[in-house]
């Protein structure tokens, strides 16, 4: 009994040092070809321009390997999630990665759950503002929350169950405010139906409102973020009007769940290193998309809380 439990014990380290030596041998050697981001939306919007980002730069922190760009759209991200998930475990297939990977499991038919990718870093946190036309009856972020109390306030989002739905969800939930949701395809039809007059107010993240924001067509109100935004110039938080909510669209990148740790490691450093790239910071800068870094670790509890905190508002997702 002795020798077989030693013989035992002595298979099970080998197997052991033969799986960290494949797995050091296979960061050691990656990447070894291009790698791929899959974007699951369609191109020219937020997540893919900003994805183009760390592809221009790519050859310079992988070792001369380019990034190529995949668009998948459909299914409000579900299509190219889907693909990411079910993509080959070894680093080579990267997922353009949103907060609706873990909104979608929850609202739809899929194939993944957000526990289905290993989260690599956010680069991105682009909190939500809460916007009006210039032309709006609604000067401050009091004047909108009195009139939500007393009657319902149109408001439109990009799509039901996004992360700005959530977010007006949970502002009524802590404020008793009333919202009459109107709920789009997309940033564009939001502006759309603001500067039509055809809805009193939207809840957007601030990149994809910020052109209209600094030509005058479009007034912020106030920002779900615990600093104010430099470019918005005295647009409070919602915080400092005694509403703690803070809430936005997080962007990043990630690996199906299996890519093994070393592998991992060897994509956080480069993607890092590029979000310190002066040139990376410039162009992130000038389309107007504030660079909020996290690490493997602090970005997976990221993910790992926004489940918890979206799983308790599901109820009211029917509004």
């Amino acid at each position: 009994m002795k020798k077989r439990a030693l013989v035992a014990t002595l298979v099970a380290c080998m197997l052991m040092f033969s799986l960290v030596a494949v797995s050091a041998q296979t960061a050691a050697g990656f990447p070894k070809k291009n790698l791929k981001i899959i974007v699951p939306f369609a191109p020219g919007g937020a997540v893919d321009v900003t994805a183009r980002f760390f592809a221009e730069l790519a050859p310079k922190y992988f070792d001369g390997k380019k990034i190529i760009i995949e668009n998948k759209e459909g299914g409000g991200g579900v299509v190219g999630q889907n693909a990411g998930a079910k993509a080959d475990p070894d680093g080579y297939s990267i997922l353009a990665f949103t907060s609706s990977v873990v909104t979608n499991p929850m609202t739809k038919q899929t194939d993944y759950t957000h526990e289905s990718f290993q989260p690599v870093i956010m680069y991105c946190y682009d909190p939500e503002v809460l916007v009006v036309s210039a032309k709006s009856e609604f000067k401050t972020l009091e004047d909108l929350m009195a009139a939500a109390k007393k009657s319902s306030v149109s408001l439109c989002t990009p799509g039901k169950s996004t992360s700005h739905h959530t977010a007006g969800l949970i502002l009524e939930q802590k404020t008793g405010a009333k919202f009459d949701y109107i709920h789009n395809n997309g940033a564009a039809m939001q502006i759309t139906q603001l500067l039509g007059g055809h809805v009193q107010a939207g809840l957007m993240a601030y990149g994809e409102a910020a052109s209209q924001l600094k030509d005058g067509q479009l007034v912020a109100l106030g920002v779900m973020s615990d600093i104010r935004i430099e470019d918005l110039g005295n647009v409070p938080t919602f915080k400092e009007k005694g509403i703690e909510i803070l809430y936005g669209a997080w962007r990043g990148l990630a690996v199906p769940a299996k890519t093994p740790k070393d592998v991992v490691a060897v994509l956080e450093k480069g993607f890092t290193e590029i979000t310190k790239d002066p040139q990376y910071i410039e162009k992130m800068n000038k389309a107007g998309y504030p660079i909020v870094y996290k690490n493997t670790a602090d970005f997976t509890k990221h993910v790992t809380q926004d489940a918890i905190d979206f799983k308790n508002i599901l109820p009211l997702l029917n509004k």
